[in-house]
């Protein structure tokens, strides 16, 4: 096995045909390892490809071509009549149909998935590592289009951050990086040490201490800036409630939900 890195496939298909001093046509490949582009820098590596040699077959030998005979009388030239060629008929060829694109199988669509879903835990721990956060992460399926990036750290405020903006933040651009990378119908939640869940149950507090207090005032409250996960959180914790309604109000990344009397 000889194997050749480039930034692309193509471009170690290439240094392989160099370094065997041969054409493309007379060499077989391999992909060992596809090309990964990464995100902002991070997460890249190159493709590896085994290049070889294909086999040359030996010429096979041609037939000798069967001699004329030969006539020592003069032999007469015959003249034979050209027919009248009758004019063709121009016939203009049909437009070609470009081929549908292939679909991909549904084994081929999971397959695309689940290595999407490999590539951003390496993108997210290389971040987090950079970070001076020494971490783990494990990949967990919520259902067909979700899935849970799960943290173990000693630093676990550290990768939180005030307010959750730090995995927050993370989580962001694991989305990102997912969209980028054709799997923008998975929906990614980046946790550690349970802070989700301990999250969602202080949300449903602070919505409903503050349906009170506006039902009490008569005013409308505005919450602090939240992700759009967080907000839609809110919502459906005062769904139910007939004494208030609620909306976002304002602009990313400072969107805040309105709580305020019916």
């Amino acid at each position: 096995m000889t194997i050749f890195t480039g930034k692309t496939e193509e471009a170690a298909i290439a240094a392989g045909v160099a370094a065997l001093n041969s054409t493309r046509a007379q060499v077989t490949t391999k992909v060992i390892k596809p090309a990964r582009k990464g995100w902002f820098g991070l997460g890249h590596r190159d493709a590896a490809v085994d290049v070889v040699l294909k086999a040359v077959a030996a010429p096979a030998a041609q037939p000798a071509a069967p001699a004329q005979p030969t006539s020592s009388a003069s032999q007469a030239t015959v003249t034979e009549p050209v027919p009248q060629s009758t004019p063709a008929t121009s016939t203009t060829a049909p437009d070609k149909v470009a081929a549908p694109r292939p679909q991909r199988t549904p084994a081929q669509n999971r397959a695309h998935r689940e290595a999407a879903i490999e590539a951003v835990q390496d993108y997210v721990l290389e971040i987090v590592t950079q970070l001076g956060i020494d971490a783990t992460v494990s990949a967990e399926s919520l259902g067909h289009r979700q899935v849970r990036l799960a943290f173990e750290t000693e630093k676990e405020g550290l990768l939180i951050g005030k307010h959750g903006r730090t995995i927050n933040a993370l989580q962001s651009l694991a989305q990102l990086f997912l969209n980028h990378h054709g799997a923008a119908h998975v929906v990614v939640e980046l946790d550690v040490a349970n802070y989700r869940e301990r999250r969602q149950a202080t949300l449903a507090r602070l919505a409903d201490n503050t349906a009170r207090e506006v039902v009490a005032t008569g005013k409308p409250i505005y919450l602090d800036p939240m992700p759009s996960f967080e907000r839609k959180q809110i919502h459906a914790a005062l769904a139910q409630n007939h004494y208030v309604t609620t909306y976002s109000a304002g602009k990313e990344p400072h969107r805040a939900v309105v709580i305020e009397p019916v």
